[in-house]
């Protein structure tokens, strides 16, 4: 079985290498931009976004966060941007917009880093570090996975429109399906992650950051 998985997994990664490469840079773009753009935000929105943050980090310090409501809001979060990759990948015209989706992704990623580092220098990259990579170890390969998938599906139904005849694509579109939902469930494992494990990390660079 793991021998088969294995040779699945290369055939597939063999197959859909540029596809992978593709979404990738997309991403890669997204985090650029993000970081660009957090470096040029006016000084006012600066202070207003600090303010925000030391309160945030205030609150960790102090107070103790509902882990059931936290959970559905992290699992939620990371479930709505691969259920919109999914439905786009579903359109003839959901390419751009799958690209599109990856990006804004991979921007709020870098707007997010590239803000803290503006604001905290290497303690704010200490933060991003402990609050951002350890759920976004699973979330980022599972939305690359998912752009993939997504652009493929796409890519399929255009090339069904150009053809003639009306060949079926609903074997096509389990395989899409229930690799989405293998993803899904490893984005609702970066939930777990999200709530139980990264807090207990941000509280303690809290305490050095503050």
């Amino acid at each position: 079985m793991r021998f088969w998985v294995k040779q699945v997994v290369k055939e597939y990664l063999k197959q859909k290498w540029y596809l992978i490469l593709f979404v990738t840079v997309f991403l890669c773009m997204g985090v650029f931009f993000g970081a660009t753009a957090a470096k040029v935000i006016s000084t006012d929105q600066a202070d207003h976004l600090s303010a925000y943050l030391h309160g945030f980090l205030d609150k960790v310090s102090s107070t103790p966060v509902s882990e059931q409501s936290y959970l559905r809001q992290t699992v939620f979060n990371n479930l709505y941007i691969l259920i919109a990759i999914y439905v786009l990948g579903l359109t003839v015209v959901g390419i751009p917009a799958v690209l599109a989706a990856v990006f804004t992704r991979g921007f709020i990623l870098g707007f997010t880093i590239g803000f803290l580092v503006r604001e905290m220098a290497f303690k704010g990259f200490l933060f991003a570090l402990v609050s951002i990579l350890p759920h976004n170890i699973l979330v980022i390969p599972a939305v690359i996975a998912g752009g993939v998938a997504a652009l493929s599906f796409s890519g399929l139904m255009v090339k069904r429109r150009f053809r003639s005849g009306n060949a079926s694509i609903t074997g096509y579109l389990g395989i899409y399906t229930a690799a989405m939902i293998i993803l899904c469930l490893v984005t609702g494992a970066a939930g777990l992650v999200e709530t139980y494990i990264t807090p207990v990390f941000i509280k303690t660079a809290a305490t050095y950051i503050i």
